[in-house]
């Protein structure tokens, strides 16, 4: 039995050990308790241990601390197992560790408790990509009885999810006898991860107790699976909810405000994390700056780039992305070189920002200049982004062999991105024997890819061979393939209304129509005609027109010019690439009704400005 003076000396050292900032420290600590024959007392080398590790990653010097002990008891063993849970790439070496202990036996004091399971499961999720480890532990957790822990079973059910298998997750949430609020949320999590929304929101509204983390969890697992409209309905709800988001839900907020293009919610989004005292961090700012540069507000982002305090390389890239897909490409090749004065390294992402930079800007030269960068310079070995960026770059300037070349010695086999690449050059630049064989290696990588039947379709109606056309089609019929429609979104007053090619189901539908019978008449007497030769139906040359009549982004911009004040900016989001006619139809409108539009397609943003467009038709 320890004596109160011996008592009071462990609790002495027991606290100098949590205090110590430094590890000379702690090993002048520990030199001290083996002076005083301490070498050996569970409760202070456990603290040490966790000391060790937890502050200074000093996974080695806790591990020949450990060897050293005579009989181990389960805390510091879980101490162990937690300290390799938390030293990247040691968490391999948990489980070892684990395998060790159980070979050296199991008696009562050095049985796993509800302890050792938690920090074990966190490291085979860190270091195995699959779910077998997860389930071998779950067989020891059922053999040491801790099973009905909550917080393991948590912790299991947590494991489970982040490794992809969310059928086991959902078995054991079900089987868990006892669930709280964190258990509720893990689910929720883990099905939003795994791309399975609907099955969060039901579980999220049989939750019998909500917190932030459970909105949270929701919101972003919309965000995060391209559900953005719905991401924003959940936002208001949370509001009418009275729970206050943090910075977490609104950095999800912003990105789905960035994808519609909802420029008014992504502005009181910023003003609220203003009047809630967030600061410019790295990632709010980063989030801001992408919510900007999406919405077409190119010197809002750049406003609050200058206002961080701290830049690195995600805010640089951020802002040279939104700089490259608004056309503003020397601007983006600018603050690179600044990045790189700065002795920032860029990474794979920021390469991406500045291809795309040259290619919208036709910058050839430098776009090839930069591209040899990213391996002499800065030996990064370029992913398949980067190639179609290339790809795009010689294919948008005329360089339709030398991109098609470029291909053919690629290191990695292309994907479907790649070839779409230069399949848009051979669109461009009508070169359709060269189309075709693109096809076709898109078609042997996808034989879904409807984009390539799409092109087909059109490089047989240019030929006038109909019966290609409808074989085509019939195909494609027959494997429940479909055209993607051409979908718009404008906001207005805060809300986001969705558009579709011929779309007469929004309330003003008949407003919407006569708008564009007057902007019919107007662009009639500004000597504008419709690009048939976009449409490829074989019908009349009337219905080709009243077809363009009614494309989606010309139905969206007709519904703000009526539903806001003159002089106002419409802003437009395209999930397809905008059409030649359109484009064509846009820059007239623009000179017309005294406006700017600015339109972001599946390729870029269009900012059309008194009868121009930002693009010079390099696009």
């Amino acid at each position: 039995m320890q004596t109160g003076k011996s008592q009071n000396l462990q609790k002495t050292l027991h606290s100098l050990l949590q205090q110590s900032s430094t590890i000379n420290h702690l090993k002048q600590i520990h030199c001290r308790l083996v002076l005083l024959d301490l070498h050996q007392d569970q409760f202070l080398i456990t603290a040490l241990v966790t000391a060790l590790s937890h502050r200074f990653q000093a996974i080695n010097y806790a591990r020949s601390i450990f060897t050293q002990m005579r009989d181990p008891n389960t805390y510091l063993s879980n101490a162990m197992i937690q300290a390799f849970s938390e030293t990247p790439g040691s968490q391999r070496d948990a489980l070892s560790f684990y395998i060790l202990q159980m070979r050296v036996g199991t008696d009562p004091t050095r049985r796993p408790n509800r302890f050792t399971f938690p920090p074990l499961l966190k490291a085979c999720v860190a270091a195995f990509s699959f779910v077998k480890p997860i389930q071998e532990i779950h067989a020891q957790v059922t053999k040491f009885g801790t099973y009905n822990d909550v917080y393991v079973g948590t912790t299991l059910l947590d494991s489970y999810s982040k490794c992809g298998d969310i059928e086991f997750a959902r078995k054991v949430f079900e089987e868990m006898p006892v669930k709280n609020v964190v258990s509720w949320n893990s689910m929720i999590s883990g099905l939003a991860r795994c791309g399975d929304v609907g099955s969060a929101k039901k579980l999220f509204e049989e939750m019998p107790e909500k917190n932030l983390v459970s909105w949270t969890s929701v919101i972003s697992g919309y965000a995060q699976n391209g559900y953005f409209r719905e991401t924003l309905v959940m936002f208001e709800e949370m509001g009418a909810s009275g729970q206050k988001p943090n910075d977490i839900t609104l950095v999800s907020v912003l990105s789905a405000c960035a994808n519609l293009g909802a420029l008014g919610l992504g502005r009181r989004v910023h003003t609220l994390l203003e009047d809630n005292g967030y600061q410019l961090d790295l990632f709010v700012g980063s989030a801001l700056i992408d919510m900007y540069s999406k919405c077409g507000m190119v010197d809002e982002a750049i406003h609050v780039f200058e206002r961080m305090p701290q830049r690195n390389v995600v805010a640089f890239s951020a802002v040279i992305v939104g700089l490259a897909m608004n056309g503003r490409g020397l601007e983006a090749i600018r603050i690179f070189e600044d990045m790189r004065f700065q002795g920032l390294l860029p990474n794979d992402i920021t390469f991406v920002g500045v291809l795309c930079a040259c290619c919208h800007a036709g910058l050839v030269d430098e776009g090839k200049y930069y591209f040899g960068c990213m391996t002499q310079v800065y030996s990064i070995v370029p992913k398949l982004q980067h190639y179609a960026c290339m790809v795009d770059l010689l294919g948008r300037a005329g360089h339709v062999d030398e991109a098609y070349h470029f291909i053919m010695e690629m290191p990695i086999k292309p994907d479907v991105v790649v070839w779409g690449a230069l399949l848009g050059a051979c669109r461009i630049h009508h070169n359709y024997e060269l189309g075709v064989r693109t096809v076709q290696q898109i078609l042997e990588l996808d034989p879904q890819h409807s984009g390539g039947f799409v092109y087909l379709s059109n490089t047989y109606a240019r030929m006038g061979d109909w019966d290609g056309v409808k074989n085509v089609k019939r195909i494609m019929g027959n494997s429940g393939m479909k055209k993607l429609p051409g979908i718009s979104w404008i906001e207005v007053n805060n809300v986001v209304h969705q558009f579709f090619a011929g779309d007469k189901s929004h309330p003003q539908s008949d407003r919407i129509y006569a708008k564009m019978d007057e902007l019919a008449k107007l662009l009639e007497c500004e000597g504008y005609t419709p690009d048939i030769d976009s449409v490829f139906c074989d019908v009349e040359e009337e219905e080709k027109e009243q077809s363009l009549y009614v494309h989606s982004e010309k139905l969206a911009i007709a519904f703000g010019l009526i539903n806001s004040p003159e002089g106002t900016l419409i802003r437009i989001v395209k999930n397809l690439r905008v059409c030649v006619d359109c484009h064509s139809a846009i820059k007239l409108i623009s000179k017309i009704v005294r406006r700017e539009i600015i339109l972001r397609d599946s390729s870029r943003f269009h900012h059309f400005t008194g009868g121009m467009c930002s693009c010079k038709d390099y696009w």
